[in-house]
């Protein structure tokens, strides 16, 4: 099995390498097609392709999220990617991560909220699918409810496949990776931090407008599933990227366009996009 790490040297080649395994996941997860949703990077990619920044779209890897409150057990999911010929990465030994036979990851999340119990705080109690299949993750709630159909298709000329997928919105996409930071920034290992994970924000709210954004914000806020990490990202949307341009998001932002774009454009850049936004739902929320 090829590692991953080193699975192409040019950012398109490694980002159509990526697509071509989602298209791999999604066809093996066809039988529950209705509830896996595309969130992380790839869907924020299919949502903002074409936007100018300085990054080129590249993702090592690609993610899923279930609803298992309608999921069935025919396949059920490790059955579905183990004939798929997805295997569990040996050396994370965790819950949901999965590799392509040559060795791109995939990881199966289940929102939080409805993930079950269970001793484990990261694996998914969910009979009859298997404890590490899926592995639970805060803040994809929003996912289950702001999302739509896509059609996916490769990028690469030998690959036809053009498959309609679930794909998360791009508020939902927001409130998921303002958890992903802010877990890292005060979690026992912050040197996970990636600061690809603000600039993905940054090219969100630079594709959308906040006039855009803000009724989707509004009914995830009304949802009793999205509405508590809802709340919580949009403060950590505050905190972390509104504050200022040397806040940890924005600084991180800036960062990500290191030798090969302006970081200090891009750090004032996000302060401002995210404080028009946090305006812009509060706007919004008073006039309903």
């Amino acid at each position: 099995m090829n590692n991953p790490g080193a699975a192409a040297d040019d950012p398109f080649e490694l980002l159509a390498r990526t697509r071509t395994v989602l298209l791999d996941a999604l066809e093996a997860l066809v039988e529950h097609r209705d509830v896996v949703i595309v969130v992380g990077a790839q869907a924020v990619y299919l949502h903002t392709g074409g936007i100018e920044v300085a990054i080129a779209e590249a993702t090592k890897d690609s993610d899923v999220a279930v609803d298992t409150r309608d999921l069935g057990g025919d396949p059920t999911i490790n059955e579905a990617m183990e004939n798929a010929r997805f295997v569990l990465d040996p050396t994370k030994c965790q819950p949901g991560a999965w590799l392509s036979p040559d060795g791109i990851p995939v990881d199966i999340m289940v929102p939080e909220a409805i993930a079950g119990g269970g001793k484990s705080r990261r694996s998914v109690h969910q009979p009859p699918h298997d404890k590490m299949a899926m592995r639970r993750a805060r803040g994809l709630e929003a996912a289950i409810v702001d999302n739509s159909e896509i059609v996916v298709r490769p990028l690469t000329e030998d690959d036809s496949r053009a498959i309609s997928a679930k794909v998360a919105g791009p508020a939902a996409l927001i409130v998921a990776k303002c958890h992903k930071i802010h877990e890292r920034v005060d979690g026992p290992n912050p040197d996970r931090l990636k600061d690809k994970d603000a600039h993905d924000i940054y090219r969100i709210l630079m594709a959308f407008e906040p006039e855009q954004l803000a009724p989707a914000f509004i009914r995830l806020l009304a949802e009793q599933i999205s509405a508590q990490v809802t709340n919580e990202a949009v403060d950590i949307l505050q905190n972390l990227f509104a504050a200022g341009p040397d806040a940890i998001g924005s600084a991180m932002a800036g960062r990500a366009e290191e030798g090969v774009g302006d970081p200090e454009q891009v750090s004032a850049s996000i302060r401002f996009l995210a404080e028009d936004l946090i305006n812009a739902i509060q706007v919004t929320e008073q006039v309903r």
